[in-house]
């Protein structure tokens, strides 16, 4: 009975059905035509002339980039097709930024409200993706430690910058851990931006924080990466826009005090200038070598630290020439200008001498106080654009000073040079015997 009631329904309603079958492999049909020619989509051309495929899904929209390298272009396809499975993306952009020998490509993911972005770094002549590591020199731990420590200072100095509202958390330990294991990083190399740049996601907004080639010109392989090593370009982007300063050192070296100085200055990219005693250099031969391959300045503070004025020529002439062949004898080249004790000489002391004369405008008197936080607060607010500032290396309290000092200016938005560089920002030409209290 039953059997007979379906047999007569379905002889009423058999041409409904085919219809309908045949509807359902017409949908079918057209969505495998649509994903077929979805993960293909078209080939369309950027302003920078560079070839892109767009790929459109209902109100999804999907952009990769097309390559002449043949194995970069496997991987963009295998991109674009686990971009296009996950349907939670809603669009996929890209930026292309070739350096040198590289290809780099940053992804821009969105999805809702939220914005993500994922740095592809590719080495044309190698065909391989490049990670941070594989473009310094030798990386080790050291390096990873100065890049945190220099990124940690830039983004409080950002931090004084942006406009409100700002992450409540100044700290960016996970988050820059987090850039070097999934290689959130590029290279900027134009005519005005030179720099190694982090991307990060604070508080669920996107950050890029730099650091300039000029601080890392010794320790990124250059010629590895086909990029020119133009010192004199990244020194002026290193300081443009940015106010500066030379920090002094005298009368080291000192084992104790004067190595710690240079590695905390290292890991924040900083310069100085030390005007030595020669006698200390003598003792200390291995400290003027450290000091001078970490880039740093070497000056004469002549051999004893005596009173140039009140002794006789023989014995200036010993101070001055002494101190020389001393340096000379550590590190293979002169110092660069010579600083007289107690900012005292005369006119023998000019026979003696041929190179500039560099004293002080901001002194903070470190070796009276012996105490950080009084040498800081009487000094910090003296130091101007410009300022060249006296300091003592050979006491503990000194160093943690300088270190608190220099992390102070630099989020005000200081640099940090050596005296000789401080004159070349100033496009000033230091002139031998020539006095100089601060360059301006």
């Amino acid at each position: 009975m039953v059997q007979r009631k379906w047999k007569n329904w379905y002889q009423t309603q058999k041409k409904y059905i085919k219809w309908a079958a045949f509807g359902v492999l017409i949908v079918i049909f057209l969505m495998l035509i649509t994903t077929v020619l979805g993960n293909h989509g078209k080939v369309l051309k950027d302003q920078k002339g560079q070839y892109y495929r767009e790929m459109k899904q209902g109100n999804r929209t999907i952009q990769v980039p097309v390559f002449e390298n043949k194995k970069l272009n496997e991987e963009a396809k295998k991109y674009q097709n686990r971009i296009l499975r996950d349907e939670k993306v809603d669009s996929l952009t890209y930026e292309l930024k070739p350096v040198g020998d590289l290809t780099q490509v940053i992804w821009t993911k969105k999805e809702k409200e939220k914005e993500e972005k994922e740095i592809w770094v590719y080495h044309q002549k190698e065909e391989q993706a490049m990670t941070l590591k594989q473009i310094f020199k030798n990386w080790n731990q050291n390096n990873q430690s100065d890049l945190f420590t220099f990124l940690n200072l830039e983004w409080n100095r950002m931090l004084r910058t942006l406009t409100p509202p700002v992450p409540s958390d100044h700290q960016i330990q996970e988050e820059l851990q987090k850039a070097i294991d999934e290689n959130h990083w590029y290279l900027e190399n134009d005519q005005e931006d030179f720099h190694l740049y982090f991307e990060i996601t604070k508080e669920n907004k996107n950050y890029k924080i730099g650091i300039p080639f000029y601080v890392l010109k010794d320790q990124i392989d250059w010629d590895k990466l086909g990029i020119s090593k133009e010192e004199d370009k990244w020194f002026q982007d290193y300081i443009k826009d940015r106010k500066v300063v030379a920090f002094t050192f005298d009368d080291g070296p000192n084992p104790n005090t004067t190595p710690t100085l240079i590695t905390e200055f290292h890991k924040r990219g900083m310069n100085a200038t030390f005007y030595m005693l020669g006698r200390n250099a003598e003792k200390y031969p291995e400290v003027v070598k450290m000091v001078d391959q970490n880039g740093f300045e070497i000056g004469s503070h002549t051999y004893q630290h005596r009173n140039l004025k009140r002794i006789s020529d023989e014995e200036q002439k010993f101070e001055i020439q002494k101190t020389i062949q001393v340096i000379q004898s550590a590190i293979g080249k002169d110092p660069t200008s010579i600083r007289p004790p107690y900012g005292n000489y005369n006119d023998v002391t000019l026979s003696y001498i041929e190179t500039p004369i560099v004293l002080w405008n901001v002194d903070t008197w470190d070796w009276k106080y012996r105490d950080a936080n009084a040498t800081y607060q009487n000094s910090i607010d003296k130091i101007q654009d410009g300022s060249i500032v006296l300091f003592h290396d050979i006491y503990y309290a000194s160093i943690d000073a300088a270190v608190r000092m220099a992390d102070e200016l630099y989020q005000r938005g200081y640099v940090l040079l050596s005296v000789q560089e401080l004159a070349r920002a100033k496009n000033v030409t230091l002139t031998a015997k020539t006095r100089y209290y601060q360059i301006q």
